[in-house]
């Protein structure tokens, strides 16, 4: 079982679990890492405060891409090594 059918779930399974976790990721804002209320949340309390919005969505749209995108590349590789390893 583990040199038959574990290596092909493996390669099955790591776009859609790191799909989830990105979700995930943006579903919670990881309001507890972070120490602040959820990022659009504030983001939306800034921009009434300072009439300024696009900045600071922009922002916020930067802090959900830094918190996103190393996951994507961490799976990218976990894609590549599993499918160079087992073709």
């Amino acid at each position: 079982m583990r040199h038959v059918i574990l290596p092909q779930a493996v390669k099955i399974a790591i776009a859609p679990t790191v799909g989830f976790l990105v979700q995930v990721i943006k579903g919670t804002a990881l309001a507890s890492v972070i120490g602040f209320v959820e990022l659009t949340k504030a983001g939306s309390m800034i921009s009434n405060a300072t009439f300024k919005p696009f900045v600071v969505f922009s922002c916020v749209a930067l802090l959900y891409f830094v918190l996103c995108f190393p996951v994507s590349l961490y799976a990218k590789n976990l894609e590549r090594k599993s499918h160079g390893r087992h073709a």
